[in-house]
């Protein structure tokens, strides 16, 4: 969820290279079910309240049945099994400058903290990292942060917002600083603008928690990747809304994966065995909207695998009453005994249209994926270090249109360059703030507030 991003270089090139030896390695098909919209959505006035420190300031949101955290049960949903050792990759010995000659044309002040913990009246926690996500087109810019968000046009200039995540989605406030009641936990928020369809898309993890009471605040299980759709190519309007449900217990029409319950077992969770779909990620080919997960078990220790999510997008983007969405899930799929971790789908928003130059027009539309296997979760000798690239693809994705869908994932695993995973950063000694590490789930952590 935080902090586990890869950095690929020429991917591009990578990607193209292999359309044709895609069909090497293991494939899978997938599972289809419907999502229903749930409501429409759009950018109240919001006035930011100033304010002081209140308890509580910070979500709690996981602990054992004895009130203690432990490492089944992390006090926030975030997942990473590495350690953050250091290993080396290795050197390239490229230092010439990219050619393409990058340079900022403009930059202006985004969502900040304030703005995050004053919205909603205030009814809000203080949250870090802000996880930002950031689309453009169509003369706006959308800024996304946990847990806000805003419009601005291409001068800077703030058009809407900032407004919370839990208002945006039609849910209670994260916290009533009146009455204590909880709402649902949203994180890892992205976005994304088609220029095909002229469409805004926005996508966030949901948790539920208990509402209020002692053990208020707790997860319970269920959790949902939450979908926005704009009804037009403003994001000042109206937006369609839509639940996943991703807790793969076989509940809510998902898959039953098998996820661990943790010991010992609470009695405020409603679904013990649920996993969790962490990290989600976006993508787009000319068929559909894709988002990927990593699946671990949310009260247990276990990774399980990424899953892939994969709707067609002329279904979201005409705001359809029911979207069919096929699942995939990526367990054993690569050397037929390794997980797919961080499956990230390509943005491609206008390939795959069947052009007799396109390679992957023979396939009815490709959507390309790229993964690493240097994390601990699929990585058997937990060295941090990997000489693999995993490039998947996603065949006959045109069928995505229809009531039910042909699609197939392959992947192929390219050698390179020996790379590492980054280790953990530094914590800098000293009093508040430089004591405080709000994300750290491997150390009971104390965060002191001053006004």
């Amino acid at each position: 969820m935080r902090g586990r991003k890869m950095v690929w270089f020429a991917a591009g090139a990578i990607v193209a290279g292999m359309a044709a030896a895609i069909p090497v390695g293991a494939s899978s098909e997938s599972g289809t079910r419907q999502i229903a919209a749930y409501g429409t959505s759009s950018f109240a006035t919001d006035e930011l309240v100033g304010g002081s420190v209140q308890a509580p300031e910070l979500a709690r949101l996981g602990s054992d049945a004895g009130g203690t955290p432990s490492d089944a049960a992390p006090i926030f949903p975030d997942r990473s099994k590495s350690n953050g050792r250091k290993a080396d990759g290795q050197n390239s010995g490229e230092s010439s400058r990219d050619r393409s000659n990058t340079r900022q044309l403009l930059s202006f002040d985004g969502l900040n903290h304030n703005d995050q913990r004053f919205a909603n009246g205030g009814n809000q926690f203080s949250l870090e990292p802000p996880d930002q996500g950031l689309c453009a087109g169509n003369g706006f810019v959308i800024e996304t942060v946990n847990d806000v968000l805003a419009v601005y046009n291409t001068s800077g200039n703030k058009l809407v917002g900032p407004v919370d995540l839990n208002t945006f989605y039609a849910y209670a406030a994260a916290i009533n600083r009146t009455t204590g009641v909880r709402g649902p936990e949203l994180t890892d928020p992205s976005c994304y603008f088609d220029a095909a369809t002229q469409r805004w898309f926005h996508v966030v993890l949901t948790l539920e928690v208990v509402p209020s009471g002692a053990n208020g605040g707790r997860l319970t299980g269920p959790n949902r990747l939450d979908i926005a759709v704009s009804q037009t190519s403003d994001p000042t309007g109206t937006w369609s809304l839509y639940h996943l449900p991703v807790q793969d217990d076989g509940t809510q029409g998902t898959p039953n994966h098998g996820c661990s319950a943790g010991s010992p077992p609470a009695t405020w969770r409603t679904n013990p065995n649920a996993c969790i779909g962490d990290y989600p990620h976006i993508g787009a080919d000319a068929n559909g909207f894709y988002v990927s997960t990593n699946e671990y078990s949310l009260f247990g220790p276990e990774y399980k695998a990424a899953q892939v999510y994969a709707f067609s997008k002329r279904a979201l983007a005409s705001g359809a009453a029911t979207v069919g969405v096929s699942q995939i899930d990526t367990t054993n799929m690569v050397r037929g005994n390794q997980a797919g971790f961080t499956v990230w789908p390509a943005v491609a928003p206008n390939s795959n249209t069947g052009n007799s130059d396109d390679s992957s027009a023979s396939r009815s539309g490709t959507e390309f994926f790229l993964s690493s296997n240097a994390a601990d979760e699929v990585n058997a000798a937990m060295s941090g270090t990997s000489t693999d690239l995993i490039v998947w693809a996603l065949t006959n994705t045109s069928s995505l249109n229809s009531p039910q869908p042909n699609i197939r994932m392959s992947n192929a695993v390219l050698r390179v360059g020996r790379y590492a995973m980054p280790p953990k950063a530094q914590q800098k000694p000293g009093a508040t703030p430089l004591a405080d590490c709000l994300n750290d789930t491997t150390l009971p952590v104390t965060a002191t507030l001053s006004g």
